[in-house]
């Protein structure tokens, strides 16, 4: 009994150390290699997969072939994003090019992602940080700090998605 509410409230923590779902999704530039921006809001009225990665991240690489399988699955209803918040312009265009990506890839700072998934900046994170936001903005899914291997899985993230869409 003792084991199962030191691990309640262990959970309770880690949620309170990053920002309440659901909540408004922050405004977020995503800058490619090829220097192109697009702005988060850009996308309003559509559903959005958002991932902040390392391009070093075997998990991140994994999970960028997940969502740009989802991404063809649900054209027209889904935008996926990733802002790589740990990593260089060649880093991220070569991450691009040898994983076949056709979503935008941006280079940003741990800093900024740290602000957008509501955590105190220079916390430790688990790449990838997968977020999902409905089409009015609001943020609905979004990883634990250590991360969520769950949000990391097709299975799963096809019914939250197809979910989030209705």
């Amino acid at each position: 009994m003792k084991s199962v509410l030191i691990s309640f409230l262990a959970c309770g923590l880690a949620l309170m150390a990053q920002g309440p779902v659901p909540r408004p999704a922050p405004e977020l530039k995503i800058v490619e290699a090829s220097g192109k921006t697009t702005m988060l809001s850009s996308f309003r009225g559509r559903v959005v997969l958002l991932a902040f990665i390392s391009t070093q991240c075997p998990h991140c690489q994994r999970a960028s072939g997940i969502f740009e399988q989802l991404s063809h699955e649900f054209a027209g209803r889904l935008e996926v994003a990733e802002v790589a918040a740990f990593g260089d312009t060649s880093e991220v265009a070569a991450f691009e090019k040898r994983l076949g990506l056709t979503f935008p890839v941006g280079i940003g700072t741990s800093d900024a992602a740290h602000d957008f998934l509501g955590l105190a900046r220079g916390a430790r994170v688990g790449t990838p940080q997968v977020v999902v936001i409905d089409r009015r903005g609001m943020i609905r899914a979004q990883s634990e700090r250590q991360g969520s291997p769950i949000l990391q899985t097709y299975d799963y993230l096809h019914d939250l998605l197809k979910a989030v869409m209705r």
